[in-house]
């Protein structure tokens, strides 16, 4: 008996028999070099990489050299044999890129990533403009060199991501040249010196569809942002040296992570904003060297005045979250008994996280003033200057003498109190004892205790 001949599509694999677009997902999560060596798969495969919809050029990975991999200890011959080598790859990046960019079937690009930082060739302009050529959607940028002009005024952009933005942002103020990006929704600058104050503003006014902003390490003058559309502001470890200036009306989330005790004006118009994140920290370690060494890091009192006065400005927010990671804890219960806040009169969901001693007196000053708050959650932060294994003795210590009293809001509308920690030590049980005793009285009041043992839980 004959054995019956098997189709070739029969004998292909599961894998293989997808659609297209699945197939492209697949590939999206390898490195582009990985993507293209699947060509050798079967027929099926061999030209499939020609038609990503996504692009990701990174000069480490598909160079598989790093300039910043610690060299020390190597001889002055193998040190100019690695330099050498860098020059080398230098060379054929370049080359590669144009190859892929060459063999890539004309389709437009729904991502477009390009990481050549150390990389000084002018080739990166024409790979951006090739994007653009090709109705890209979103764009992740980090060139060494200028970023073409097109970028700013391409009509397809619904993402942009800018990491380290260097010589082309003087143009932007300049009124020959305006941004013109009808389209994007999402906005990221990373890494930047915003000095000139309208650079910011400049931008946002090319862009009436913006939804949501994020300012990551960058340095400012004047951090003036101003636009109607706008849903999502985050700023996050940025300098700010004389004025914080935020007009949005239609804002509903307001992120902030940084110094909050800069000495500069603050003005927050956000009348719609339902919930917002205060975390109040050192300044990032690349700005240090703008602050004398003696006194960058602010004192206690400065901190939680900052934090106060952006306080101010929130009373219309139903969640709030309040995270202090800064190293200094001294005369904490002093300072923020000394402080007041305004009324929160929709206030329902409350976040306090701080080492854990320090929430005694942070959980008065926010529930007196939050008279309908129904649900509060406290973290146990782990320490900013000991390592995740490390311990909090320092605050176990100056805690021997903080009241462990907490004064709970007589209106008694609070349902939920959730504990989080991530080591069960002494000043967890003082906070429990604490709890147990101002809540006795409170009908229906459900307290929750549980350990988390990643960032994501904690954030979560």
């Amino acid at each position: 008996m004959k054995k019956a001949k098997i189709s070739s599509e029969e004998n292909c694999d599961f894998i293989s028999r997808l659609p297209d677009p699945i197939l492209y997902r697949i590939l999206g999560l390898l490195r582009i070099k990985e993507a293209i060596q699947t060509c050798v798969l079967s027929k099926r495969w061999e030209h499939l990489w020609t038609s990503l919809p996504s692009l990701n050029f990174n000069f480490d990975y598909d160079s598989d050299y790093d300039p910043d991999e610690d060299s020390d200890g190597n001889s002055a011959e193998d040190y100019a044999d690695e330099m050498s080598d860098y020059s080398a790859k230098c060379e054929r990046f370049p080359n590669f890129v144009n190859a892929v960019l060459l063999r890539r079937k004309p389709l437009d690009l729904d991502v477009f990533q390009l990481f050549c930082y150390y990389l000084s060739n002018n080739a990166e302009m024409h790979w951006i403009r090739y994007a653009m050529n090709h109705n890209v959607r979103v764009l992740h940028l980090s060139p060494y060199e200028f970023i073409p002009w097109s970028t700013y005024t391409c009509a397809s952009l619904q993402k942009l991501y800018l990491y380290s933005p260097h010589r082309d942002l003087d143009n932007l103020d300049s009124s020959l040249q305006r941004v013109n990006l009808p389209n994007l929704k999402k906005l990221s600058i990373c890494c930047a010196d915003l000095l000139n104050s309208n650079y910011v503003n400049n931008f946002l006014g090319g862009c009436p569809k913006l939804e949501f902003l994020l300012i990551d390490t960058c340095k400012f003058t004047d951090c003036i942002i101003a636009h109607d559309n706008l849903e999502y502001l985050v700023l996050v470890r940025c300098l700010i040296e004389d004025e914080l200036f935020v007009s949005a009306p239609n804002l509903l989330q307001f992120f902030y992570r940084g110094e909050l005790s800069l000495p500069c004006k603050t003005t927050l118009n956000m009348p719609s904003l339902a919930s917002s994140r205060l975390t109040s920290c050192d300044p990032p370690f690349m700005f240090l060297h703008h602050k004398e060494e003696t006194s960058w890091v602010p004192s206690i009192i400065k901190c939680l005045e900052g934090m106060a006065t952006c306080l101010r400005f929130l009373t219309n927010v139903e969640l709030l979250e309040l995270h202090f990671e800064y190293r200094q804890y001294k005369e904490f219960s002093a300072s923020v008994s000394s402080l007041e806040l305004p009324i929160f009169p929709y206030l329902k969901n409350v976040t306090v996280a701080f080492c854990m001693f320090s929430c005694f007196q942070m959980v008065t000053w926010i529930m007196k003033s939050s008279p309908k708050l129904k649900t509060l959650t406290i973290l146990q932060n782990r320490c900013v200057s000991h390592s995740e294994e490390g311990d909090c003795s320092h605050c176990t210590n100056e805690s021997t003498n903080v009241s462990s009293t907490i004064a709970i809001s007589p209106h008694k509308k609070l349902k939920i109190v959730e504990v989080k920690y991530w080591r069960y030590n002494q000043m967890v049980r003082q906070l429990a004892d604490a709890l147990m005793d101002c809540t006795k009285e409170f009908e229906n009041l459900k307290i929750c205790w549980s350990k988390y043992k990643s960032s994501r839980q904690y954030l979560n």
